[in-house]
């Protein structure tokens, strides 16, 4: 898997009110927007709870970016901490509890300032004015809040500056408080099921890692927090950093921890277990350049988050004046390398000068949330209204995807994209072979004297030559042979495609579609993406082998070649008959232009974001006349899946036996590009372009044809999954004892003996878990 930042898309916007109450005088400086992401029920993409000062707390679903809760409090009350969600099921009932931490507000008194935490319980099930009813619950800590967190087993965590941690149940009942007694720069909670760096009792649920600062010195406190709400310390761990240098932290489940002084240095450590104790190994360190933050008083315009593994997306504004943009960056801290990056610019309603960014990352999703605000907070700018009200936070997301380990493979020629970064001292060194200059150079003279064929036969040349030295030089050659490396494609894709000069006719694909069928090519390799310039040179042939072998691929590149294919279907269309609008109809186009049918099937194919997809093709597919040829394509393919026979069990030709001798089911072949997608694919392309064009769809009647007989296919296929749900729980078994018989041939073949204590420790785990389960008839005893 390649590393990839998709284009953002703005969640929403929000401007300060003039009359915003100012916060205590105690409290720190107030974010004008906070915003949280929560796993949610039934939802593959979360919630996203924003609390806005002087407005509300607002919850929208991250998959349809639709608002599902909203409390509008008024201009007067501020928030100290972001708000957070958590969302159950209880029988039909969607019941989703929202919790604020108020900082001021005139709903409370003064004493009760920055300790106030406000819940609200709903049921979005339920009607408008059963919810509008809700009452507000409340509650004031004895101590100051400053984050909120909700753990696995539906508590509230509650943290201050000063570094007080508190439990409370699901009613605001106040359990335990634990108290740090030290200055708290960041805290992160996590379920021990997910948890590598610590080895805690068989009763913690939950482990509390906190940064704190004491007498300037850095430690790293380690809560460990059981069933009982009984707060344990496993670790007490010194950082060699001074917290005043400190300007953000980042750190996840696996114990991979970085922390970005203000002067640029980035420096890697990493938490591990032993027996009795956890201890800190340190890692690389890295000095960073090229960022604003370096130079700026205002230490809030950089911000990093971890993405698992060593990954780190780091968010930082570059550039000066009123050209500054905001620069997105995802680097592997293991090897101190940039995998990738994404640049755009500053949204003109902040000002250049004074912007905090802010990075959320989400915690079942491969979004972040970005937020841009201005600093210092509207609400403390007395001195400049029109200033005040022209500038407005704004919360991106932003579609990221990293592999889930760090793999040298990975981090193989990015020295070129890293040294733009990185100070001087710290770039690595590249291996700059005299062979591969010698062959740019020879393509790059070729190019210039429009002779492309001398291009290809001196890469060719050179790759013959590469391949005869790995030979000799190994017994047996890997897959992975020749590796390229990523500066050197890169610099082999420019000479060849010419992306600086579109206008340029001379041109061969050979070379191209070779590393496309290698596996070479990510789209970060050219600024406007491998598509675009593979479009301009009417290279058909290269475009649909990227869609199947570059991983990477931006939303709004493929949207804009499906366009142009529509664009050409429809037109051929229109030529050849008035009564010619069939799906199944393949125009006789005059170039290389692939048909409809064969281009969307590869679309469909490809994966994709939701959320991007959607903001592509809201940019693009703007003619209604479109969205319905797409979905004359896409109703054919659901008739077909619907006139097809269900088969609950594969036939004996779908059976081969592996070669651990068990029988398995056979994978789709590799070429099956010709058949039509699966339904899976459909109807995820489908409900993202009825998402972006519903308005003009419910506008023309003459789509409501179409749409019906969509819904025709679609509703029998939904209770045909209903009633096969309910055979998941009788064939679990049989898939438990299938996975059961690969394992143990497999164990057996790599000489794996299981001791008989272990298959009886194993046999009795699996007799308590069953004698857990209460059934129809029998009854659970509780014993007080």
């Amino acid at each position: 898997m390649e590393a990839s930042v998709g284009e953002p898309f703005l969640l929403s916007s929000h401007t300060a009110s003039k009359k915003t109450s100012k916060p205590p005088q105690s409290s720190k400086t107030l974010s004008p927007v906070f915003a949280s992401h929560h796993r949610a029920r039934g939802n593959s993409e979360g919630y996203i709870t924003v609390a806005a000062q002087g407005d509300g707390v607002h919850v929208s679903d991250l998959s349809t970016l639709h608002p599902i809760i909203s409390h509008t409090l008024g201009p007067t009350t501020t928030f100290s901490c972001p708000s957070v969600t958590h969302s159950q099921l209880q029988g039909v009932n969607h019941i989703c509890t929202t919790y604020a931490a108020i900082s001021s507000s005139p709903d409370i008194s003064e004493n009760e300032q920055n300790r106030t935490i406000w819940m609200w319980k709903e049921d979005l099930s339920s009607s408008v004015a059963d919810r509008a009813a809700q009452k507000k619950k409340t509650v004031a800590l004895p101590h100051q809040i400053s984050g909120m967190y909700i753990d696995e087993e539906q508590r509230l965590v509650v943290t201050s500056q000063e570094g007080d941690v508190t439990v409370l149940r699901g009613d605001l009942q106040v359990r335990a408080t634990y108290a740090l007694q030290s200055e708290v720069v960041k805290t992160y909670v996590f379920s021990t099921r997910n948890c590598t760096f610590a080895k805690p009792g068989p009763s913690t649920t939950t482990i509390i890692v906190s940064i704190v600062s004491s007498d300037s010195n850095v430690r790293i406190r380690i809560l460990a927090l059981d069933s009982e709400d009984q707060f344990h310390e496993l670790g007490n761990i010194e950082l060699p950093v001074k917290a005043k240098e400190i300007s953000d932290v980042s750190f996840n489940e696996t114990g991979f921890l970085s922390v970005l002084l203000k002067d640029g240095t980035w420096s890697s450590y990493e938490l591990k277990p032993t027996d009795d104790s956890i201890y800190l190994k340190t890692l690389e360190n890295t000095q960073l350049t090229s960022l604003s933050f370096l130079v700026s008083s205002n230490n809030s315009e950089i911000s990093i988050t971890a993405l698992g593994s060593s990954h780190v997306l780091l968010a930082g504004l570059t550039g000066s004046g009123s050209k500054k943009e905001v620069a997105l960056l995802v680097w592997d801290l293991s090897f101190s390398v940039l995998l990738v990056s994404r640049t755009f610019p500053l949204p003109p309603n902040l000002p250049g000068d004074n912007v905090s960014i802010t990075l959320v990352g989400a915690l079942s999703s491969a979004n972040v949330l970005l937020i841009l605000s201005p600093t210092p907070p509207p609400s403390e700018r007395r001195q400049s209204q029109n200033q005040s009200s022209s500038a407005s936070s704004s919360i991106w997301v932003l579609p990221v995807t990293v592999p889930p380990k760090s793999s040298l493979a990975n981090a193989l020629g990015r020295a070129a994209a890293t040294s733009k970064w990185l100070a001087s001292s710290n770039v690595p060194d590249d291996m700059q072979d005299v062979e591969r200059t010698k062959v740019l150079t020879e393509m790059r003279t070729a190019i210039e004297r429009n002779l492309p064929e001398n291009a290809d036969n001196a890469f060719f040349e050179w790759e013959k030559r590469t391949f005869s030295k790995e030979t000799s030089s190994k017994d047996k050659l890997p897959d992975s042979v020749p590796v390229y490396g990523y500066n050197f494609t890169k610099e082999v894709l420019h000479i060849v495609t010419q992306p600086a000069n579109p206008h340029k006719v001379v041109y061969s694909n050979k070379i191209v579609q070779h590393l496309l069928e290698k596996k070479a090519i990510s789209t970060g390799m050219i600024d406007a993406g491998i598509l675009p310039v593979l479009l301009r040179r009417n290279d058909w042939n290269s475009v649909s082998l990227a869609l199947t072998r570059v991983p990477d691929l931006r939303e709004v590149e493929i949207v804009e070649c499906l366009c142009f294919v529509l664009a050409r279907h429809r037109h051929a269309l229109r030529t050849t008959s008035l009564d010619a609008m069939q799906v199944d109809t393949t125009p006789d186009l005059n170039d290389s232009t692939p048909s409809l049918l064969t281009f969307f099937n590869l679309i469909l194919r490809y994966t994709f974001s939701p959320i991007p997809l959607r903001a592509a093709l809201r940019r693009f597919l703007s003619d209604i006349d479109d969205v319905v040829c797409l979905l004359e394509v896409l109703d054919n393919w659901i008739g077909q899946w619907a006139g097809r026979d269900a088969r609950l069990l594969p036939s004996n030709k779908a059976l081969k036996k592996n070669e651990l001798g068990i029988y398995v089911t056979k994978p789709e072949g590799k070429d099956s590009q010709t058949d039509i997608p699966t339904m899976l694919q459909i109807t995820i392309f489908l409900q993202c372009l009825i998402d972006t064009s519903f308005l003009n769809l419910i506008q023309t009647p003459s789509t409501y044809r179409i749409l019906k007989r969509i819904q025709s296919h679609i509703d029998p296929e939904i209770r045909y999954i209903d009633q096969t749900e309910q055979l998941r729980g009788p064939l679990e078994l049989f898939a438990r004892a299938q996975a059961k018989a690969i394992k143990e041939a497999k164990a057996a073949k790599e000489g794996i003996q299981i001791s008989p204590s272990e298959r009886r420790q194993r046999k009795k785990l699996l007799h308590e878990q069953a004698g857990a389960a209460i059934g129809l008839y029998q009854l659970e005893e509780l014993t007080l």
